[in-house]
């Protein structure tokens, strides 16, 4: 009987020895859940300069913001950004005032004039996307010589600055390259011309995404057509884009958001007559989202405009509290866009 008893207070030691453990195992394993969740919380928070920056207090300065033109989504997306981060530092005891001084439409004049304007103001930093590489170099030598710091976004001057925050647009290209080819290839397409609808003549950035994409089909049985200038107006890239179409494209590029724009609703067009065109481009935008989801575009290439507005500002408050820049040189990436994930970027 006593052994009996004994083996019974055994037995029931064992099962609450078991539970304990398995209690502790399972706290352990919550604990160790948590903290691992809170690790990934941490490393998916920006943990970049910038956010430290917002707490500078006594930052007092004047920066003009020079975009290649005001209409263009893209610009405006950069801008909104960069003023919404102003507007951050200003509320952490800063006083930080930029002025939006794009030019109306992409001309190499307009963008000069702004820059002088900028200097005569008394402005401490240019942040510009420049035209091209050469034609503001003149102007932004004579700010550089005032003793104010130039920070390039999205496409810079060949002369040096203390940063730039851009997309690789050549590198964007051949990702757009490579996307209409496989679609191409898919569609059992084999040769035929793709047309181009461009934005202006002289544009760096879109240079760079036309020979980007140009490379994608050297050595091909495709042939890439004439660029057709649309000065990123929706309606003019709409009428190049029919041309192009009843002339017989198997496929048709857009380098930026307007002369995506008008492709795509060519395209639409000709779908709803009975006539197939594929379609690729450049830029997120309201419209080219539409697109992506109505299928007459196959897909955009998004680049960040926001993150290049707020990097720039930091920049100049990291300038400001005596950081060396050191001439950085930061590239703030492409999404390709198309019906797998347009609903992200919504």
């Amino acid at each position: 009987m006593k052994r009996k008893v004994l083996a019974m207070l055994m037995s029931a030691t064992m099962v609450l020895s078991m539970s304990a453990m398995a209690f502790a195992e399972e706290a352990e394993t919550e604990a160790a859940t948590e903290a691992a969740t809170e690790a990934a919380a941490e490393e998916e928070a920006p943990a970049e300069d910038g956010d430290a920056l917002v707490e500078a207090e006594g930052v007092e300065t004047k920066v003009a913001l020079i975009t290649m033109d005001q209409m263009d989504v893209h610009w405006v997306r950069l801008q909104e950004a960069a003023e919404a981060r102003v507007a951050a530092y200003n509320e952490a005891g800063n006083t930080i005032e930029m002025t939006w001084m794009a030019p109306e439409t992409k001309d190499n004049a307009q963008q000069i004039q702004k820059i002088e304007s900028a200097v005569a103001d008394g402005v401490n930093y240019i942040i510009i996307a420049c035209n091209d590489a050469t034609s503001c170099n003149a102007a932004l030598q004579e700010a550089l010589d005032a003793g104010i710091k130039i920070i390039y976004v999205d496409a810079p001057a060949s002369l040096e600055a203390s940063a730039t925050f851009a997309t690789d647009n050549y590198a964007g290209g051949v990702q757009a390259g490579e996307y209409l080819k496989a679609c191409l290839d898919e569609a059992g397409i084999t040769e035929g011309t793709i047309g181009i609808v461009d934005a202006q003549a002289g544009v760096e950035s879109c240079q760079q995404r036309y020979d980007g994409f140009a490379s994608v089909f050297e050595g091909s049985s495709f042939e890439l057509g004439e660029r057709q200038y649309s000065d990123g107006d929706n309606a003019k890239a709409q009428e190049l884009a029919n041309t192009l179409i009843a002339n017989g494209v198997v496929a048709l590029y857009g380098t930026n958001d307007g002369a995506t724009n008008g492709a795509a609703a060519a395209v639409a067009d000709a779908a709803a007559n009975g006539t197939e065109v594929l379609c690729v481009g450049w830029d997120k935008s309201d419209s080219n989202i539409a697109h992506v989801e109505g299928g007459e575009l196959l897909a955009f290439m998004a680049q960040n405009p926001d993150v290049m507005g707020e990097m720039a500002v930091d920049a100049v408050v990291q300038l400001e509290i005596g950081e060396d820049l050191g001439g950085e040189s930061v590239d703030t990436g492409v999404s390709t866009v198309d019906a797998s994930n347009v609903a992200d970027f919504k």
